[in-house]
């Protein structure tokens, strides 16, 4: 028996049976099958977002000029950038029937109080017109969006229990279903009415901006060494487990990342050695890929042999290929399945212990941190954009580690896959 038939032996006795029962827990399956309905849309436009964004001078051009690049962008906006809408919507309507309520009543009324916390500009007051921000639809709104799609359809499910609207059985069920919530939805706005005014007399001013800063404050405070970005990228891959967009911890570490890439950039222009060289390496170690190396995830699909996890490789790798990581951390999903939040949490650090290992060593000796490369290109060319065969090697070394970190933890979750798909065959023949 070989080591890795060894390790799988023991996280089949020990991490599986937990991961199983997590994965079975009707919280869990809510959350996981509202996210997975995001699939259509993550995959649909993830085309659009690579070809727009290719540096190709002559294709570039001509998509600016005729203004294709602004519609894809626009598509992109009301896509991807309002991923919150509708996760919020899918988880809300898929946990919402397991609480008890029926139709699309749940997404219906999570999606509303999403959009109910949302901050609005006043545009104009004659006429009074309004304009929304996608901020907190994107990056930023997810976390909410995952939170609200569980509290809301069990807070409504509660109301009802107690108020619901009582009709004859002889009004057909379409209409009964959507009269059904009318008082608990009285209820559950008008308390939303009240906590959205009670947060605009707080500091931070919307449920938003209250849930992004709490989370993310304490990162402004870790520090600029090696060690503290690899600390930032594992809370980055911490949150991202559990639906924050890792931007949320960026935002705030920010002002460290601009000052050291600052001074950096003033080394190079004086002809001086990098005086933050070893932490902007890190930038090579943590998102190949996606958050966490997610690169090694899709590649690691290649190791399966379910039809679901065949069909996610051919769905997702090229997306996470080109740094396009939502429909393989919403559609597999990785977001809170308790299968891949091990390997997750570890990546960054063993790959960024790794990458500081081998630039000690000399490689990336070259590596110049201020040549910007568009974030969909391939992250194997990126390297050796910015640094050459020594960058090229770090990046390749992470993708293959993150890889085999990866493919025992997607081994297990294939043969769970395997195992259902041969008891759902059964119950065909059995028919």
């Amino acid at each position: 028996m070989s080591l890795f038939d060894k390790i799988q032996g023991v996280m089949d006795k020990t991490i599986a049976p937990v991961a199983a029962k997590l994965s079975n827990s009707k919280i869990i399956d809510g959350l996981m099958g509202g996210m997975m309905c995001t699939m259509p849309l993550t995959l649909g436009v993830a085309l659009i977002a690579i070809i727009i964004n290719m540096p190709i001078p002559g294709l570039s051009d001509w998509l600016q000029s005729s203004g294709i690049a602004a519609t894809g962008n626009e598509i992109l906006t009301v896509t991807m950038n309002m991923l919150g809408i509708y996760i919020a919507f899918f988880i809300g309507l898929r946990w919402g029937k397991t609480c008890g309520l029926s139709g699309y009543n749940g997404g219906i009324i999570t999606g509303a109080v999403y959009l109910a916390f949302m901050p609005l500009n006043m545009v104009s007051e004659m006429p009074v017109s309004y304009s929304i921000t996608t901020t907190y639809m994107g990056s930023d709104g997810i976390f909410v969006a995952i939170v609200l799609g569980l509290v809301v359809p069990k807070i409504t499910a509660l109301l009802m229990s107690k108020v619901a609207l009582k009709l004859p059985e002889t009004v057909p069920p379409m209409v009964a279903n959507a009269l059904s919530p009318v008082f608990a939805s009285i209820i559950l706005f008008t308390a939303v009415l009240f906590a959205k005014w009670g947060l605009t007399l707080t500091p931070w001013g919307n449920l938003f901006t209250m849930i992004n800063t709490l989370l993310g404050t304490p990162i402004m405070y870790v520090g600029s060494s090696p060690l503290a970005y690899i600390i930032v990228g594992t809370v980055q891959s911490l949150f991202w487990f559990f639906g924050v967009h890792p931007n949320v911890v960026m935002n705030f570490y920010g002002p460290v990342l601009i000052a050291l890439t600052t001074q950096n950039t003033q080394a190079i222009i004086a002809g001086d050695p990098l005086p933050y060289g070893a932490w902007a390496i890190l930038t090579l170690a943590m998102t190949v890929g996606g958050q966490g190396n997610a690169l090694g995830i899709s590649t690691s699909l290649f190791f399966a042999k379910s039809e679901r996890f065949k069909a996610m490789r051919g769905l997702a790798f090229v997306p996470s290929l080109f740094n396009i990581s939502e429909p393989m951390m919403f559609g597999l999903p990785v977001v809170l399945n308790p299968t891949y939040f091990i390997p997750l949490l570890l990546n960054v650090p063993i790959c960024g212990a790794i990458t500081e290992g081998l630039y000690v060593l000399g490689l990336g000796a070259g590596f110049n941190p201020t040549i910007s490369v568009p974030w969909v290109i391939p992250y194997p060319v990126t390297g050796f954009l910015q640094g050459g065969i020594g960058c090229l090697v770090i990046v390749l070394v992470v993708w293959a580690v993150s890889t085999l970190l990866y493919a025992p933890f997607t081994l297990m979750a294939d043969r769970q896959a395997l195992k259902e798909e041969a008891e759902l065959a059964e119950e065909s023949a059995a028919k």
